[in-house]
This record gives structure tokens, C-alpha cells and sequence, in this order.
């Protein structure tokens, strides 16, 4: 928790020499308008015919991770400052998201965000601090259009942290450039830095295409380099008020990753097509599709056939907004592994799941 009180201090910092400038008979909410608070939880039951052990985390499953039990996913309260110069984000989260997501990799697990940044001149931004990932269309599930996260998205970073560039060239093309401390990760495993871009270009309302990457060692310090480099494509499309498509696509390459002969690079893929009708603006139907193959284990766990996760899956849901910020969503998935991967209950390579989620933001 230090970093938390590092930032608590800085943000205090800046905050309030900027309020010195301010006149003492200035009405302080004129001042304190630039601060916004704001607090999510979503909760879920989930079921799946998988029942080979009890109260640990699902595979393929970063959230609504445990069977047969009612979860927390995520309880968050965030704290935001903007202004034309200065802008900054601290967000707190506790729930099953981050016990899974965030604790086995960083001591910081309870810090969604912190980070601050400043304006040096029109359109750009200069920022610092933990962020969630550039990469990928899913994050947290009110962002998204199903609740659970594809497969594609399960191998993606969901969080990051370094130094973020930005600059709005237009309002249909923006870049962003990254400079972190490696592949999901707050804390560093290594003295290497990890570099990584965003390009957004929207020629209309209706369409919108970014290419995300992140390229960077991973490997712990005294271990063997092994550079990655991750491509994300994603195409947004609205072509009605009803509709709403998105194709997301990754491709992964890292060296001396062969499962069979280390000297050459191995490289995964995956891709996740996902489509939305809103019969109104409180019920809606989802669809999506996935797939993903990382036969030589660069980001996913050897199974027992030797080789790196190959599968793909079908999920549908149904969405319910019984106020704008708020929903119930009950999703079905069908997730198919590669005939040689029998990682389900009783040799079956197959898995139905099911989960119900609420979710309410503030």
C-alpha cells in the first residue's frame, strides 16, 4: 500500500498548491467542481458442468471465477479530478476480479487506477501512474457487452503501469505511445521496459478501428530474454441505434518459445466477434463467438496433452437495464477444447457454463 500513499500524497500536493493561487473569498465549490466521485459493485452465481474442484477459480473464467456460489465480482469507488491542465484517477476495488486477476501477480491488488497526468499543450496529455490495459476490447463488465470475458481476452493484459503519451490529432484520429513495466503488471519482474502504442481512427459515427501492441522481455531478471510482442485489431461498428458489432483480433509472437525447439519463436492468436440488438433501451440479446490457439504455452498453461491451450466458444446473453446504470444479465457458454485436450470433469473436453450477474454504477 505504500504506492497508494505515495499517490495520495502527490495528488494532495498538486491539488492543493494549485488551490494557493486561488483567491481566499472564492467560493470553494468552484474549485472542488473538478472532482467527481463514483462507485461500481457487480455481483454473480455461476455454474458450469466442470466439477472437478471445488472453490478454486475456473479456467477461462477471470470473471464470475467460482462455481456454484454467489461472488463478488467487484465493489470500486473511484475518485477523479479533471481539469484542463491536470487530470488524475484513484480507484479502489475489492471482489473476486482482483483475488484472481490482480493477486498473483502484484502486491497492489486493491488499486484498480491510480494515475495522474498534465496538458503541456492543446490535445496532448502526459500521464503516470497504474492503468488499466490498452489492449483489448473487454475490460471490467459494465464496460462490456457480456459480462464474462472471451478467450481471446482472458490471455490479454488487463492492467499496466508506466508512463502513458496521448495526442488527439483530430477528432477522428488519436495515438497514444506507452512506455511500462512489462505484460500485466504494476511491479517489475525484470530492469527491461516495455513499449506499446494505441491508433484510433473513427472516419464516421458509425465506425471506429484501433490497433493496439505492447512489445517487451517478460522474463524474470537472470532467466533466458524472451522478447513478446503482442498485435491487437479491433473494429467498432453501430450501424444502427440497435445494432452494435465488435471484432477483436490478437496476434502474439516470442522468441525462444517452442515447446519442441526453444532456439525459434512460437506464436498464439485469437479472435472474438461479438454482436448486440437492443429491442429497447432496457433488454437487449448478445451473441459472440471465440477462438484462440497458443499451442506452444507463451501465455496459457501446458494441459496434459503437452501443448498450450487450443479452443473455441460460443456465448449468448440477455441483458436487462432497469435503470440506465444498473443490469441483470444472464449468459450461456459453450466452450469446445482441441479433441487431445481432456481438461473437463470425467475426460470430457467440452464445458457448458452458466452465470447470472448485477451490476449497478454510481
Amino acid at each position: 500500500m505504500k504506492t497508494t500513499k505515495l499517490f495520495l500524497i502527490v495528488l494532495s500536493l498538486i491539488f492543493f498548491s494549485h488551490g494557493k493561487s486561488i483567491s481566499q473569498d472564492k467560493d470553494l465549490n468552484s474549485y472542488f467542481k473538478n472532482f467527481s466521485i463514483s462507485a461500481y459493485v457487480d455481483t454473480y452465481f455461476s455454474y458450469d458442468t466442470d466439477k472437478n474442484i471445488f472453490n478454486t477459480p475456473r479456467i477461462f473464467c477471470s470473471i464470475s471465477p467460482y462455481r456454484d456460489m454467489f461472488g463478488l465480482n467487484v465493489a470500486q469507488a473511484s475518485l477523479k479530478y479533471n481539469s484542463e491542465i491536470i487530470r488524475g484517477i484513484f480507484t479502489m476495488q475489492y471482489g473476486d476480479i482482483p483475488e484472481v486477476n490482480y493477486g498473483p501477480v502484484t502486491r497492489s491488488k486493491y488499486v484498480q487506477e491510480a494515475n495522474i497526468g498534465f496538458s503541456p499543450a492543446s490535445k496532448l496529455w502526459i500521464e503516470g501512474g497504474y492503468f488499466l490495459t490498452h489492449i483489448g476490447a473487454e475490460s471490467f463488465p459494465k464496460n462490456n457487452i457480456l459480462s464474462s470475458f472471451s478467450l481471446q481476452t482472458n490471455y490479454e493484459p488487463l492492467f499496466q503501469s508506466g508512463i502513458k503519451m496521448s495526442y488527439d490529432f483530430s477528432y477522428q484520429f488519436a495515438a497514444s505511445l506507452f512506455i511500462l513495466n512489462g505484460f500485466n503488471m504494476f511491479e517489475d519482474n525484470n530492469k527491461n521496459k516495455s513499449a506499446g502504442v494505441q491508433l484510433a481512427f473513427s472516419p464516421n459515427a458509425k465506425l471506429k478501428f484501433v490497433y493496439n501492441n505492447i512489445l517487451g522481455n517478460e522474463q524474470p531478471d537472470g532467466a533466458r530474454g524472451k522478447t513478446r510482442f503482442l498485435n491487437n485489431f479491433i473494429v467498432y461498428y453501430y450501424p444502427t441505434n440497435e445494432i452494435d458489432v465488435i471484432a477483436s483480433g490478437d496476434y502474439g509472437t516470442q522468441q525462444h518459445s517452442k515447446i519442441l525447439d526453444t532456439a525459434n519463436s512460437a506464436n498464439y492468436y485469437g479472435a472474438t466477434l461479438t454482436g448486440r440488438y437492443k429491442f429497447s433501451p432496457k433488454f437487449s440479446a448478445a451473441l459472440r463467438g471465440e477462438f484462440f490457439q497458443d499451442l506452444d504455452a507463451v501465455v496459457s498453461p501446458v494441459l496434459i496433452n503437452g501443448t498450450g491451450v487450443k479452443a473455441n466458444a460460443l456465448a449468448f446473453g440477455l441483458e436487462y437495464k432497469p435503470v440506465e446504470k444498473a443490469y441483470v444479465r444472464l449468459e450461456y457458454r459453450y466452450v469446445q477444447m482441441d479433441a487431445a485436450q481432456k481438461i473437463f470433469y470425467d475426460d470430457s473436453n467440452n464445458r457448458s457454463e452458466a452465470t447470472m450477474t448485477f451490476g449497478f454504477e454510481y
